[in-house]
Formats: structure tokens, C-alpha cells, sequence
């Protein structure tokens, strides 16, 4: 099976295929090209229609290399400065367009556990409990986890091209300069630097570009083997100062596109190092890429670790197991006589839906949904991405109530079969007790459902029958029929 990785990020574009081979991935081509991104926002907070040209030509030189490869083997992930910017949903359009494949936006844990799963597989295997730093263009991600599993992850707003560009924008590196930049990260790490300071983790370990160039030029000046600490950060730091521009860096080691962002990168490490107290950082290979190929594999293999999300958040909700699965059960079941051509990713999402549409009853009976809503969209589920969260989030705000404040599910006819299935699913399954169902068909066509219930057992369930006749009436106020046929 081969797969693809495309991460859109505030520095670079890159492009990673490989093929999985038991459990492991082999990479067969990469791709990367300096965009800049974060660099291309302008004063208002839109990304410029140069930096938007320079993205998308890139895309479409990508575009070409995973031409052939089925859209579900490929994931494509934007970070931090396409998170940030106000008109980012006009270049995400563009760019799917390029691609043919949706592009998702990370949340910023989400890219954290990633990065974390990235490097864990590229790492040798530790029992210890290890610290990730991955200095990105916009953004530092800090993660600590053990084996592949993020115990604590978080996002900064601050990295090597925003450094860069707010404090370096003449070109001239000083001392002053240098230390303000220093001090501007730092204040960006206050208040959760605490989760990842020393004796939180064992090893710490750094990865993507910044990290890798520190420690390419660190071994070639011989300051140190390779591995990165605070003396030598120090060294560099009054090296950059004494070069006095960016024109004038030239360190042995240090590739071409990596000069531009180079003080500001320095920076942050040097921030992150004094806040975490960091003694020796080594490179890890891996980073965010890596971690979308071993996520996409999973997905593909069955071990989708959206799934053990959905179970971790039920059991800290306490959510009632059995309740979900017979409407889970009820709903997959009733949107496979819809269609018999359902996708495992319909069912699947269904099913969560129903694992999760009961999460807010732990805060209140009143209104339940909407508290499930609002959990399910603003925790942090490891393996959805945001689309994803937003979606199943209105799945279950949906289920029950009126249906005008999720019409824009009802707009896509995926998402309409999800919607009513769910909630047909609730309210047989209402009473909360096993009883013996009836074999439920349901019919989809333009803006027209129809279910058809045995007129025996509907009889036999005069409150099913009478929450069904509601229903009918819920669907036509936002212009769905819905026609209740016993048979």
C-alpha cells in the first residue's frame, strides 16, 4: 500500500510517499519546497497574493507526483499559519482544487501529537518518558509521551519565520535584536512551559528544520557531536551577532534556504532551552510528516487512533456504553438499507456519533445535546482533525430537537443520511432498555426520506409511533419530507 503526506507549513511545503510494509513505512521520494508562508501575512492578518502564488505553484508541482495515487491514501495537513490567517479557507479552496484532495487544517495539539508520533517511530524504543521540540515557521510545538502516545502536547505561537521577520525584517542582526527576539519567544512559552520542563521527561530531542541546521552547523564547526546545548546556542548566537547580517551569515553546514530563518530559529531554541531547562537536545528524525503517514496507515490497517479517542472520551464522560452501542447498531444498520454502497468512513463516523451524542448528560440532563456539542468541539480528540470534530460535533447536536440549527448538514446528502439515521436511532432506541427490533428500511431521494417500520410492531409501540409522527413534522419546517410507511 503506498501513502502520501503533504504538509502545507508556515516555512515549507513538503511532500512525503512511502508504502507500508507490516508495520512499517518506508519512505520511497520526498519533496520540499521554501514557501515562506508566515512571512506572506500582511498587516490586516490576510495572507498576501504573492505568498498565496507561491503556495499554490508549489501544490501543483506536487500535484503531479501523487497523480495515480487513490485520494484516501493521500493526507494533506495545514498548520499554524494557515490556522491564523483570516482568509486562509480561499487559499485552502484553491489548493484542493490543485490536489483533488481535501486539505485539513491541524489543530494545534493535534499537530503536536503528531509530530510526537513522527519521531516516535523514527527513534529507537525507550521505555523513558521523552520531550519533542519541532520549531516550525510559525509555530513550536513541545510534546512529552512515552513509547508512541502523547501524554502532554501543546502548540506556541512563535518559530523561526515570524521570529525572523518581526525582529530580523532590515536584515541586520545585533545584540539588541537578538535579545528582544529571545525575550519575545520566551513570553510565548509563559504559563504552560511548566507541563515540559525538566523532570517531566529523561531525553529530550528536537526536530524539523531548525533544530536539524543547529545541529548540521554545531558538528561542522565542531563545537559539539552534533548535539545541541545552551554553551553552544550561546556560541552561535555571538557568532550571528558579530556576522551583523543575514547576508553575511556563512556557517559550514548550513544549507541555502535555511540562512533567511536562521537567527530567528536560534532564538527560540535558546528560549525554549532556558524555559524547559534543557541540558542536551538530540535530533530526531520523523516529525510532522512522518506522523501523518503512520496516522493515514492506521486508518488504513484498522487501527484508527480516532477510535481510541472516542473511547477514551466516553469513558471520561461516563458515558452509557450499552445505550450507545444499541444506537450505534440501530443507525449503521438503518443507513446500510439506504444505500448498499456505504463507505466504512460513513459508518464509522455514524457510529462515533452515537458513541458520543450522550457525553453532555455528565453536565446536564437539560439540553444534553448541547452540552455534548460543546464538548465534543472544543476538547482536544487526537486523530480528528478540525472538519472532522466540527462535523461529528453538529452530528450530535442534531440528534435530537430542531433541525435549523444544523442545516448546513442537511446541505450535502452524506451528511443528511448520517443526521437522520442518528436520530431515527434515538428514538427507537429512547426507552433505554434492549427490546426486540423491528427490521427498519429507509429510503433517501432528493429532499425525501421515507422509513419503513412492520405495522405490527409499530402498533405494539404506540410511543415510537408517536415520536416518529413528530418527526415528520420536525424535517418539513427546513423543507424535508419524511413519509412514515408501516408495511
Amino acid at each position: 500500500m503506498k501513502l502520501a503526506a503533504i504538509d502545507l507549513g508556515s516555512n515549507s511545503f513538503r511532500l512525503e510517499i512511502a508504502r507500508v510494509e507490516g508495520e512499517r513505512i518506508i519512505t520511497e521520494g520526498s519533496w520540499k519546497e521554501t514557501i515562506r508562508l508566515a512571512a506572506g501575512i500582511d498587516k490586516d492578518g490576510n495572507l498576501t497574493p504573492e505568498a498565496q502564488d507561491r503556495g499554490l505553484n508549489a501544490l501543483a508541482r506536487i500535484a503531479e507526483k501523487i497523480r495515480g495515487l487513490p485520494r484516501n491514501h493521500i493526507r494533506a495537513v495545514g498548520t499554524q499559519t494557515l490556522r491564523a490567517a483570516k482568509n486562509s479557507q480561499e487559499f485552502i479552496e484553491r489548493a484542493e482544487r490543485i490536489l483533488d484532495c481535501k486539505v485539513e487544517i491541524l489543530r494545534g495539539k493535534e499537530e503536536a501529537r503528531l509530530v510526537f508520533q513522527g519521531c516516535s517511530f523514527a527513534l529507537p524504543p525507550s521505555n523513558e518518558t521523552r520531550l519533542i521540540v519541532d520549531i516550525g515557521g510559525a509555530s513550536t510545538e513541545c510534546v512529552i509521551g512515552r513509547g508512541h502516545d502523547m501524554i502532554e502536547g501543546e502548540s506556541f505561537h512563535v518559530g523561526c519565520v515570524n521570529t525572523s521577520v518581526t525582529f530580523f525584517k532590515d536584515r541586520k542582526i545585533t545584540a539588541q535584536s537578538m535579545r528582544r527576539a529571545i525575550l519575545s519567544a520566551t513570553s510565548v512559552l509563559d504559563g504552560s512551559e511548566y507541563k515540559f520542563v525538566k523532570g517531566n521527561w529523561q531525553e529530550a530531542f528536537g526536530s524539523s528544520g531548525t533544530v536539524s541546521a543547529v545541529s548540521s552547523i554545531l558538528a561542522a564547526l565542531k563545537i559539539t557531536d552534533g548535539s545541541i546545548t545552551l554553551y553552544a546556542l550561546e556560541q552561535l548566537k555571538d557568532r550571528l551577532i558579530h556576522a551583523e547580517s543575514i547576508d553575511k551569515i556563512k556557517f559550514d553546514g548550513l544549507k541555502e534556504d535555511r540562512r533567511e530563518v536562521l537567527a530567528g530559529g536560534i532564538a527560540v531554541l535558546i528560549a525554549v532551552f532556558n524555559k524547559l531547562k534543557i541540558d542536551v537536545m538530540k535530533v530526531a528524525d520523523g516529525a510532522l510528516r512522518y506522523g501523518i503517514l503512520y496516522d493515514l496507515a492506521g486508518r488504513k490497517l484498522q487501527r484508527d487512533p480516532r477510535e481510541a479517542s472516542v473511547e477514551r472520551m466516553m469513558a471520561a464522560f461516563h458515558v452509557d456504553k450499552e445505550q450507545a452501542k444499541r444506537v450505534g447498531d440501530m443507525a449503521v444498520n438503518l443507513l446500510k438499507t439506504m444505500s448498499s454502497h456505504v463507505s466504512e468512513d460513513s459508518a464509522r463516523f455514524l457510529r462515533w456519533a452515537a458513541d458520543l451524542h450522550e457525553t453532555g448528560l455528565t453536565l446536564s440532563r437539560s439540553d444534553y445535546h448541547k452540552h455534548s456539542e460543546y464538548l465534543i468541539k472544543n476538547s482536544d480528540i487526537a486523530g480528528f482533525s478540525r472538519p472532522e470534530q466540527e462535523k461529528l460535533a453538529a452530528l450530535v447536536l442534531g440528534h435530537r430537537g430542531n433541525l435549523k440549527k444544523v442545516e448546513m448538514l442537511l446541505a450535502a446528502k452524506q451528511s443528511a443520511e448520517l443526521l437522520f439515521c442518528l436520530r431515527i436511532a434515538t428514538i427507537v432506541a429512547h426507552a433505554r432498555q434492549e427490546i426486540e427490533l423491528p427490521k427498519l428500511e429507509a429510503t433517501f431521494h432528493g429532499h425525501s426520506f421515507c422509513l419503513y417500520v412492520p405495522r405490527a410492531w409499530l402498533k405494539d409501540h404506540p410511543v415510537v409511533e408517536y415520536l416518529l409522527e413528530e418527526e415528520k413534522a420536525t424535517w418539513a419546517k427546513v423543507d424535508y419530507q419524511f413519509d412514515l410507511i408501516a408495511i
